[in-house]
């Protein structure tokens, strides 16, 4: 099975899907310099210069490898958390918050591969998404800023109420 998979998954990254329809679009200047065009209808000229800098052309089979990476690295590094439970219940919520976090942005940082930077930012703050986002990266940054910072107060019950708040915030931007 497994050798079939492989088989099957090389043949697509090898097959003349045409991903440049996905990605963020370049201007029509390349045309010019002999390179090919992609309109932009949503982006202008600087915003693309920059996505594409910090992601510069990719092969589909690159983005998938990226994505995937940081798909399974972050998820790994999240569930692999709950392996500190016993850290948590004898009241040290430090290492399970900090690996659920960190693990939540790494998997979060790996839809970049695929559609971009500036495409995936736009989608994260499209009118039906942006409460959630907004609720969900302020509860990563919050978490992480009490699990350093460590302000007075009840710590742990603050970083057990804002890890719940990123699983109910990130369930709820996927629906």
């Amino acid at each position: 099975r497994s050798i079939l998979f492989i088989m099957s998954a090389s043949s697509f990254a090898d097959s003349t899907f045409d991903y440049r329809s996905l990605l963020p679009t370049r201007s029509s200047a390349s045309a010019d310099n002999g390179g090919p065009s992609y309109e932009s209808t949503t982006t202008s000229v600087d915003d693309n210069e920059v996505c594409f800098g910090f992601l510069p052309d990719l092969s589909w089979r690159e983005r998938l490898i990226g994505c995937g990476t940081c798909m399974v690295a972050g998820y790994l590094l999240s569930m692999g958390s709950f392996w500190r439970l016993k850290d948590l219940v004898r009241g040290d919520p430090y290492p399970f918050v900090i690996n659920a976090t960190i693990g939540n942005i790494i998997s979060l940082s790996g839809s970049f591969f695929l559609s971009g930077p500036h495409a995936q930012l736009q989608k994260m703050w499209h009118e039906t998404r942006r409460v959630a986002t907004a609720v969900y990266l302020a509860s990563l940054i919050l978490t992480l800023l009490i699990a350093f910072g460590k302000p007075p107060g009840p710590n742990a019950f603050y970083l057990l109420v804002l890890m719940a708040c990123q699983y109910v915030t990130i369930t709820w931007y996927c629906l």
